[in-house]
């Protein structure tokens, strides 16, 4: 058997690789070499092409400006106040936003395989992919505020062979 092994290792020693046709060489030379630039015939530098880059970018400043306006409290916010100090904080700015609901949802799970713990017990590994969301209302104004948040949770699950 060690025999076999040798002279097979010897066989692949001996082993050149055959040399690269120079047709081969040259196609790919070619098709690799840098292409001249084309301008397509409607964008004059002024046109189509400034309108592909400039309407996303008001569209996201517009996304950007509604947004902050929508999050920007309308009336001055309370600063808080600690507790102990003489002062009652305010029950309205303390009570504004209570939790309502919450929720996790799976979206994803990969089985990673079989690992082997530090103490030599064999555990199979999951990674899980959550999404959890939380909903505040205000009972006074009836507003919500809904607060999303992806999450991956890694489990060792021990395995037991029978």
């Amino acid at each position: 058997m060690d025999d076999e092994l040798r002279s097979l290792e010897e066989e692949l020693r001996a082993l050149r690789p055959a040399p690269v046709p120079t047709a081969l060489v040259e196609r790919v030379r070619r098709e690799l070499a840098p292409a001249t630039p084309q301008r397509p015939a409607l964008a004059k530098g002024k046109g189509p092409m400034r309108w592909a880059v400039l309407l996303p970018m008001a569209a996201a400043l517009a996304v950007g400006v509604f947004s902050w306006r929508l999050l920007k409290p309308s009336h001055p916010v309370p600063a808080p106040v600690v507790a102990g100090r003489g002062v009652a904080p305010d029950a309205s700015a303390v009570e504004a936003f209570k939790p309502v609901a919450a929720r996790n949802v799976l979206y994803g799970a990969d089985d990673e395989g079989l690992v082997i713990l530090d103490d030599g017990t064999p555990a199979r590994r999951e990674r899980l992919h959550f999404v959890d969301t939380i909903t505040w209302r205000n009972p006074r104004t009836n507003a919500s505020l809904t607060w999303s948040l992806p999450r991956e949770e890694v489990r060792l699950v021990p395995v037991i062979f029978q």
